[in-house]
């Protein structure tokens, strides 16, 4: 499986997200919505991150999918 680029065009929302498998971890997470341009492929997505890696992301400017 190849990992693809995926640069951010725009932050769309960023909120706290808890749910019953997080407590089990012991780290914060977010849920994200943003439109990406993965190679001329404009696409808005939400997921789920750690907070931290959240933070890298945002520095980097892309996700790796």
């Amino acid at each position: 499986m190849n990992v693809l680029e995926c640069h951010i065009k725009e932050i769309k929302k960023v909120e706290p997200y808890e749910a019953e498998w997080t407590k089990e971890l012991n780290k914060k997470f977010v849920k994200v919505r943003v439109v990406t341009n993965c190679y001329g492929s404009i696409s808005e997505s939400e997921t789920i991150v750690e907070a931290e890696e959240w933070e890298e992301i945002k520095k980097r400017g892309y996700f790796l999918w």
